[in-house]
């Protein structure tokens, strides 16, 4: 069993600390409305896209942020199951509030841990913008997709976003970026790339798709092999 190493739970906690209710307010203006759309060369439309292919009415968001994508999305019922996922508990409290309409389920976890709540298995599980913060390369922070495998359905599928910092055409804002949010403790993603990523995801997942939009990868996987 994978427990999370003393350096990782530094590493883990380091990062949390930006995720705090001075920073929240500013978090969708700083990620959506510039980093994403400028350094990360991912736009809120193509974000969006990927949410309304594959959410589903029973469906659990992890690393919920302040719930801005997800308080965007046309669910297929009017009373879907939503269930929201973090170690922030301010980021709980915040996506809560957003999409309350929906009565969310809530859970603090540590993805690097195994999830030990007995919760009922979902449709799809979104990971937006969530990797690049957990520590280590993808030969370690894999299992959270092992973790997050054992709450998906059969049929279910497993989509997210993430940033890379190998192997990517950076432009002149994301170099500098990635630097300074890896210096900062928030990302911990300097190793990452898209081959080990994808390779990660088919270990775990029978059906894969994958797509390199800038310095984003976006994902999809289904039919997990545990």
């Amino acid at each position: 069993m994978f427990t999370t190493t003393a350096p990782s739970l530094v590493k883990v906690k380091r990062s949390q600390q930006f995720f705090n209710r001075l920073t929240l307010p500013w978090y969708d203006l700083v990620l959506y409305g510039l980093v994403s759309k400028f350094a990360w060369g991912a736009s809120i439309q193509r974000l969006d896209a990927h949410y309304r292919k594959y959410a589903t009415a029973n469906h659990l968001e992890v690393g919920v942020g302040t719930g801005y994508l997800l308080d965007r999305v046309e669910f297929p019922s009017q009373a879907p199951r939503l269930a929201l996922m973090d170690l922030s508990v301010p980021c709980l409290e915040s996506t809560s509030r957003n999409v309350a309409r929906y009565t969310p389920e809530t859970y603090v976890q540590n993805l690097l841990e195994p999830i030990k709540q007995p919760i009922a298995p979902f449709d799809s599980i979104a990971v937006n913008y969530v990797m690049h913060c957990v520590p280590g390369d993808f030969a370690e922070k894999h299992v959270a997709f092992l973790h997050l495998a054992t709450l998906l359905k059969r049929d279910g599928v497993l989509f997210g976003t993430t940033v890379l910092a190998q192997g990517v055409k950076k432009n002149f804002l994301a170099g500098p970026a990635l630097w300074l949010l890896n210096a900062i403790g928030l990302f911990n993603n300097q190793r990452d790339n898209a081959r080990d990523l994808e390779c990660v995801l088919r270990r775990h997942f029978l059906l894969v798709e994958f797509e390199v939009v800038g310095v984003v990868a976006f994902f999809a996987a289904k039919k997990a092999r545990h």
